[in-house]
């Protein structure tokens, strides 16, 4: 018994061709990774590069930035704060050197925490929904058009 081949039912809206694919499909076929005895890695071509998924944040750098920060600010405040409780008759420059450098440090903390809740908030609540549209995008091999099509 033969099949039939199924028909397209969605055409380029600017060219009316049904030559049109899926977008992680056409990242798919244009994706290749190659490995030898001394290196590995991954060619793409160039429509596979422009049909690439969104990615989601990640949190190693605000750690390492921002926490570079902490650290320092933390050393010095508790060295600035365990030589106000040896003497308590300190200079007030001295004082005022300890509460800058507490602020720096909890600014430094606010800042991470900051950075962190924007990196969480962005990969789980706008990253699905953009993975979402990058699953549900058709391009055009023709003219090059991509478009949504909702399911």
């Amino acid at each position: 018994m033969a099949t039939l081949p199924q028909q397209n039912s969605y055409r380029c809206d600017q060219c009316g061709t049904p030559e049109i694919v899926a977008v992680p499909v056409l990242y798919q076929q244009g994706t290749r990774t190659f490995s030898g005895r001394f290196n590995h890695g991954v060619s793409q071509s160039y429509s596979a590069q422009a049909a690439a998924p969104p990615r989601a944040r990640g949190y190693i750098r605000p750690i390492l930035v921002w926490g570079f920060f902490v650290i320092l600010f933390s050393i010095s405040s508790f060295f600035d704060l365990s030589a106000l409780l040896a003497r308590p008759t300190m200079p007030a420059t001295e004082i005022e050197i300890a509460a800058i450098f507490l602020s720096l440090w909890l600014a430094s903390v606010g800042g991470l925490a900051w950075s962190l809740r924007r990196i969480y908030r962005y990969n789980h609540d706008i990253y699905p929904k953009l993975h979402w549209d990058w699953a549900h995008t058709y391009m055009c091999r023709r003219c090059g058009k991509s478009n949504l099509i909702p399911s």
